[in-house]
């Protein structure tokens, strides 16, 4: 049976509109909010005799669960398994795959709570690690105490829910050239994306400040590379690399997590770091060093030298190791803001230009970009870049990433070309809250009006993005992503009609459960209702 659309799903449950409304205010505030989530009397007593019985297929979520719920409750819970996770007895939790499910493509879900137990069955296992997501928000915030909770009552109301997310792309960048992170700190984002089902996390790793990802082929990338010169006096925290080892455990812990990692390697601009280590690969020869973010240019007229074979084969041995760690679909190759003055005064550049037959220096960028996604694509891999990429004719089979606005991501799309929404009046979340406040993400839509139903489906989804090159402690860059990402999150997942006072209020009910998770929550002046129509006057300027 397909699922119904959410508009009309909304209408449908109208007739249950105040045991819903008092479900969305209380335990039920899901951020993203389900699809369709018809609530009923009563409520399921978590106890420390519940059951968690599993198919064998969903085997590892069900330790997964069990270690969920552990630290709060106390309780270590028995796991029962079984061949298809079905017929539960009372007083569990079952967790099972189901192919007849239909409409909920690899990631939606359905899960019913009575008052016997819950039970979440899904086509695939993402969508068993999505529902187990929805049901740690059914709990009371408490549930994420990292210590038992004394008395703590573990109600989770009564509710049949379906859901599926609206796009394949919820995601978040974390700039980790201008400001290195920890693996442990990637770790807990990755743990806080996915607990609001979002499952692209974007690292970029190279950039002028600083090259991030070993390249055995190329030790010297991180031996110089990855760090300041001493006269900076950069705190070591803020510098450093990962080893390959390093990122395939990231890898390997955003998989169990529902996330895909999707590393960047800049190109052909945004190089500096790679050009302090090899001068020769740019057009000018060097010397460079490179700096912290304020101490220098923030924009490199330096690129890489696309005359120069050597060039080309640097960046094919580097990709080439990439794609061997990151078993994501895509890989992202930059290409913005790649200044063209030196390819303009390079012998190499212009006699490239001319063998090629390529009109200008933008065609050029365009075909070193061709070439590259001609690399990933015979390695099985998916091309996806900063707008830029367009410039000079898009490569074939790439994606764009349309930051400048939603006109570059619209303009893929007309072209029949996937595209991924991240404007930076929406979606750049190193910006004040002033400029993009939680409820000025909330108003955004990935999927812009002036397209058609057939142009829509090659909006792949929406991501924010975190530039490091000013909040660079890890407190300071919570407050930057928090509570606004959680706006991402609902707009990636969710397609009906915006309820800000809806949002706001879930907004402000996940606060709670986030300081529980010790994360620093910004005061962000949006969610206070008063404040709510200024804003809305802000955002039609911007717009």
């Amino acid at each position: 049976m397909k699922m119904p659309d959410r508009k009309i799903t909304a209408v449908i449950i109208a007739i249950f509109l105040p045991g819903l409304q008092a479900f969305s205010d209380g335990a039920g505030a899901l951020i993203p909010q389900a699809a369709e989530a018809i609530p009923a009397a009563g409520s399921f007593t978590l106890s420390e005799d519940t059951i968690i019985v599993t198919a064998d297929s969903c085997a590892e979520l069900g330790g997964y669960l069990r270690e969920l719920l552990a630290p709060a409750t106390g309780y270590t819970l028995e796991i029962n398994r079984k061949e298809d996770g079905g017929n539960p007895p009372g007083n569990s939790i079952s967790l099972g795959l189901d192919s007849g499910i239909e409409g909920h493509g690899k990631e939606g879900y359905a899960l019913s709570v009575t008052e016997n137990g819950v039970a979440i069955r899904a086509p695939a296992v993402a969508g068993i690690y999505n529902g187990i997501q929805t049901l740690r928000q059914l709990l009371p915030p408490a549930i994420e105490s990292s210590q038992p909770v004394p008395e703590g009552q573990w109600e989770i109301p009564c509710v049949a829910i379906k859901d599926r997310p609206r796009f394949e792309w919820r995601g978040l960048m974390i700039d980790c050239s201008r400001t290195f992170w920890s693996k442990e700190y990637l770790k807990r984002i990755i743990r806080l994306m996915s607990l609001y089902k979002m499952n692209r996390l974007h690292l970029h790793l190279t950039d002028d400040q600083g090259w991030r990802l070993e390249i055995k082929k190329y030790p010297r990338l991180t031996e110089y590379g990855a760090r300041f010169p001493e006269k900076y006096k950069e705190p070591e925290e803020r510098q450093g690399y990962y080893t390959q080892e390093d990122m395939r455990d990231i890898v390997a812990y955003a998989q169990r997590h529902n996330v895909v990692v999707v590393p960047e390697i800049e190109m052909p601009g945004h190089a500096l770091a790679a050009l302090a280590c090899f001068p020769e690969l740019s057009c000018t020869g060097g010397p460079f060093e490179i700096h912290p973010f304020f101490k220098g240019p923030t924009i490199h007229k330096d690129i890489f030298c696309a005359g120069n074979e050597q060039t080309l084969v640097f960046i094919e041995d580097v990709l080439a190791e990439v794609v061997e760690i990151f078993p994501s679909d895509f890989i992202h190759v930059g290409g913005d803001e790649a200044p063209k003055d030196r390819w303009k005064e390079c012998p190499k550049c212009q006699a490239r230009l001319k063998s090629e037959d390529l009109a200008d220096e933008h065609e050029l960028q365009s075909w070193l970009i061709k070439r590259v996604g001609a690399f990933l694509g015979l390695r099985g891999k998916r091309m996806i870049g900063w707008q830029e990429i367009m410039d000079g004719g898009l490569a074939p089979g790439a994606a764009v990433m349309s930051w400048r606005g939603t006109y570059g991501g619209m303009t893929a799309a007309r072209m029949g070309r996937d595209a991924v929404m991240s404007p930076k009046t929406y979606c750049y979340f190193d910006y004040t809250y002033k400029r993009i406040s939680t409820m000025k993400a909330y108003s955004f839509d990935p999927v812009p009006g002036q397209l058609d139903e057939g142009q829509s489906r090659h909006i792949l989804g929406a991501q924010a993005n975190f530039w490091s090159h000013m909040a660079r402690t890890e407190a300071k860059a919570d407050k930057q992503l928090f509570p606004r990402l959680l706006s991402i999150a609902e707009i990636g997942w969710v397609d009906a009609g915006r309820d800000p006072d809806g949002f706001r209020r879930r907004v402000n009910r996940h606060i709670e459960r986030l300081k529980l998770l010790d994360v620093e929550c910004y005061d962000d002046p949006s969610l206070a209702e008063q404040k709510f129509l200024v804003l809305e006057k802000d955002e039609i300027q911007d717009r």
